[in-house]
């Protein structure tokens, strides 16, 4: 599977993720399967989390957030 994302323009961090690799009309919009933002907690420091269907996945850096994301979608779960 291939993705693409993009970062929103935004306070904080908002951060959406789609497939690249199924066919879409010329012109389409690509629909968001996922996306990253940051939370913050006490003491104040920030926490990815990811939204995927059901799933969510949490951690300290967006890299680690990201890893895995990309091996639950690989999944097929």
């Amino acid at each position: 599977m291939e993705f693409d994302s993009r970062r929103a323009n935004c306070d904080g961090y908002l951060e959406f993720i789609w497939r690249t690799d199924v066919m879409r009309k010329e012109g389409a919009t690509p629909q968001a399967i996922a996306y990253i933002t940051d939370t913050y907690g006490t003491p104040a420091k920030p926490w990815f989390t990811a939204y995927y269907g059901i799933h969510e996945i949490s951690g300290p850096t967006v890299s680690s957030v990201k890893q895995e994301l990309f091996d639950l979608i690989e999944s097929g779960i």
